[in-house]
């Protein structure tokens, strides 16, 4: 017989490691975002000035400092081994769950040939969900623009504003979809 506190901690590992498919997309885009911001880092691109440290980034520096000048940084260090291990870890658990009992080349497919882009200018499905496909594009379009203009793929303020226009288009395609009770 198993108590209350086993039964929790038993759900949390379910919705973690086998998750949602809405959880499953968060964790495949986060970790790839996460990928690219590693590789960015090793390749010296990601701050014009700085090497980016992930055990002190994500410590708050309470193992060793955030950020180090990147005259005198190693290319490669254990952080960076860390940090792509969970991410590429994030990674695969998004797309196991999304790719379900399916093939991965169909389901990549799938992906590149999705009509996202028909939402864009298709009024048809409600004005939400044009101006949210186009809040998310231009989140998309201003994130990489800037970080590719300036190499501040680390800016929180570049942050901020891709992910409030983000967020405002996540929401409005959800609203496009509820219906209305009259």
């Amino acid at each position: 017989m198993s108590d209350d506190g086993e039964n929790a901690q038993n759900r949390l590992g379910t919705i973690l490691f086998n998750p949602s498919n809405t959880l499953a997309t968060w964790y495949f885009w986060l970790g790839l975002l996460g990928l690219m911001l590693a590789v960015l880092n090793i390749m010296g691109v990601i701050h014009p000035t700085y090497r980016l440290s992930w055990g002190g980034l994500l410590t708050f520096e309470y193992t060793n400092a955030a950020f180090g000048d990147k005259e005198g940084a190693a290319a490669f260090v254990a952080s960076d081994a860390i940090f792509i291990a969970a991410v590429g870890g994030l990674t695969f658990l998004g797309a196991r769950n999304l790719i379900g009992d399916g093939d991965v080349v169909e389901w990549f497919k799938n992906m590149v040939t999705n009509d996202w882009y028909n939402d864009l200018l298709d009024s048809e499905g409600g004005w939400s969900l044009v101006l949210g496909t186009w809040s998310m594009l231009s989140s998309i379009v201003f994130y990489f623009y800037w970080g590719i203009m300036h190499m501040a793929w680390i800016d929180p303020g570049v942050y901020s504003i891709a992910i409030a226009l983000m967020a405002s288009g996540i929401v409005l395609r959800m609203l496009s979809s509820v219906e209305d009770d009259e």
